[in-house]
């Protein structure tokens, strides 16, 4: 991702012209109000991160340090984007001032709030973005490529993405993604599902549920817009089916699921393998028990048919000196 870098870290990468390339971009969820496994992550070498602060306890100041720590602790080589937790813009601004290049807002199902999207987070004449007096210092830190300002370069990189996740937002499916200015398109699987009143599955088969992927996905080709998702690769048929469907930004492990599978993983198979080594140890010292009662036992009857022979043992006399 060097060649997407910005040219400072408290700059956003240009996650747009990533997605132009139309390689697919690996991404790692951060889900823990941690700094520290954000350090971790940062070093993983992955696309980019999505750091979802809808579904974790991030306030403004602890989502500015995550955003900023990624991207510093890869040297801008892990793109972060942020899944907000609302449409309210306090959050986008926070995100996108700290350096994020891609801003996913939930629960898009009109044409006006995509718009809301666009205009929060590119600078006019594009948007409606305000400018952050605090995060770029005049002759420190807001150097641009030749021939852009610090605002067209920023409008140059971060990506809209509009998830679509309720019946609603189907419906309204091709206002929201034929929109310009809305670069890729997330699918909520598990909230739309529940919008149908279907069970949480990933491979569901329900008609109207494969209709409205049909629908999403076919739209999202029309309009040549990037399509965002997950797939773990142990979910084998769910991790092939999304990449024949070219989901181009794929976030393929996430931190709460590795470290909770990871550790339960690692339990189970110890408490199997010390289980396998003390089977071993019980074997070994029950075999040592038997020789050693052979031995013992051969002993006693060398003695015994001495006795039954009329043999003796030799007396020992003491002798005195």
């Amino acid at each position: 991702m060097d060649q997407f870098k910005a040219l400072n870290p408290t700059q956003p990468s240009n996650l747009r012209a990533a997605m132009r390339t139309g390689k697919t971009l690996l991404g790692v969820g951060l889900s823990f109000p941690s700094l520290e496994v954000a350090r971790k992550l940062a070093l993983t070498g992955y696309d980019w991160c999505f750091i979802d602060a809808e579904h974790a306890p991030f306030t403004p100041v602890l989502l500015a340090g995550l955003v900023s720590t990624i991207s510093h602790y890869s040297s801008s080589k892990m793109i972060p984007v942020v899944r907000v937790p609302s449409h309210e813009p306090s959050f986008i601004s926070t995100a996108i001032d700290a350096g994020a290049a891609g801003i996913v807002l939930p629960h898009t199902e009109t044409r006006e709030q995509a718009q809301h999207l666009i205009n929060e987070c590119r600078f006019a004449p594009e948007g409606k973005r305000s400018y952050p007096p605090w995060s770029w210092i005049a002759g420190i830190n807001n150097e641009t490529p030749e021939g852009q300002t610090i605002q067209t370069a920023a409008n140059d990189s971060i990506a809209c993405i509009a998830q679509i996740e309720s019946v609603k937002g189907v419906e309204n499916a091709e206002d929201i993604i034929g929109l310009e200015g809305i670069d890729a398109i997330m699918i909520g699987i598990g909230d739309l599902r529940l919008d149908m009143n279907l069970p949480i599955k990933f491979d569901g088969d329900e008609p109207e549920y494969v209709a409205a992927l049909d629908k999403l996905e076919g739209l999202a080709r029309k309009y040549n817009k990037p399509l965002v998702g997950f797939a773990f690769p142990e979910m084998t048929d769910f991790f092939e089916d999304r990449v024949r469907r070219n989901y181009q930004l794929l976030m393929v492990a996430a931190d709460s699921y590795t470290m909770t599978y990871g550790l339960a993983m690692a339990g189970g198979s110890s408490r199997a393998r010390v289980a396998e080594i003390q089977a071993t140890m019980a074997k070994e010292k029950e075999e040592a028990a038997q020789q050693t009662n052979g031995h013992n036992g051969h002993q006693s009857n060398g003695i015994s048919s001495k006795v039954e022979k009329g043999e003796s043992e030799p007396e020992v006399v003491a002798v005195k000196a």
